[in-house]
């Protein structure tokens, strides 16, 4: 089990798509996000996060 914290998480965001975006994601993100959890997995879907989308953003920094 994969699981970020909102801190870490809005960290991540910070660094693929910067300040504005992240403060704007983080505010609908839960406390604890499981990363293998398939309800979170939508929820970041829904939001325009994909790990896919990550990767591309952070290259090989994840």
């Amino acid at each position: 089990m994969t699981v970020l914290t909102k801190a870490q998480a809005l960290q991540v965001l910070r660094r693929a798509y910067g300040p504005d975006r992240a403060e704007a994601l983080i505010k609908r993100l839960p406390d604890r996000i499981d990363l293998d959890s398939d309800a979170d997995t939508r929820l970041l879907a829904d939001l325009g996060v994909t790990r896919d989308g990550l990767f591309d953003a952070l290259g090989a920094e994840l």
